[in-house]
């Protein structure tokens, strides 16, 4: 059996490896994982403001994780992190016209070597080290002044709602990984919809 794992291509080992240490976390009783709760996402506050011509967006996100995501992040499997928006306006006796949406994408990740949690914003690459994982969340949860939208792509004497939510994007786990979190609870974390009205 050793011969034959030795003869495989290096890849193939890699992807056993990975397999096969996934299955051994799902397959871990609760008290041997980091944390066994059920995590969950939550939007405490969110407004915008107009400044210069354009809305501002901030809020305070709770990023609750579960045990199992917690576990696979502190095992080197990096977490995505979405602020889905949109920007509505709503019509009578009709459809309700989605005039802007905006995708703010985040990547948390351990490095053991330095045991350092990095957070990244994929959309401009600026990152930032935290020495806790709880300190990385609270700061990745403090949404300041995200641009939203120019002001002058809205018309005038017209009301607009604009809502967010915060999403863990279970597409960018690793093959093995995303076909369980697909499969099983406490992987799939996303908060609801926070709306309000878009006001000058």
């Amino acid at each position: 059996m050793n011969g034959l794992w030795r003869r495989l291509p290096a890849c193939r080992r890699l992807a056993a490896g990975v397999v096969a240490g996934v299955l051994l976390f799902i397959c871990l009783p609760p008290g041997a994982r980091a944390d066994n709760n059920s995590g969950g996402f939550v939007i405490r506050t969110a407004y915008t403001e107009l400044l210069n011509g354009v809305y501002y967006l901030s809020a305070d996100v709770d990023l609750n994780m579960s045990g199992k995501v917690l576990n696979a992040l502190e095992n080197g499997v990096p977490l995505t992190v979405e602020w889905q928006i949109q920007v509505i306006r709503p019509r009578f006796l009709l459809w309700n016209q989605t005039v802007a949406t905006l995708t703010e994408r985040y990547q948390i990740s351990y490095h053991p070597l330095t045991q350092r949690f990095v957070i990244k914003n994929l959309n401009s690459g600026e990152q930032q080290s935290f020495a806790s994982y709880r300190d990385a969340v609270l700061n990745l949860g403090q949404v300041n002044d995200l641009p939203v939208i120019d002001a002058s792509l809205l018309e005038p004497h017209t009301r607009y709602l604009i809502r967010m939510r915060a999403v863990l994007d279970i597409t960018e786990f690793p093959g093995p990984l995303k076909l369980i979190a697909s499969l099983f609870s406490g992987w799939d974390l996303s908060s609801d919809w926070y709306a309000w009205v878009l006001t000058s």
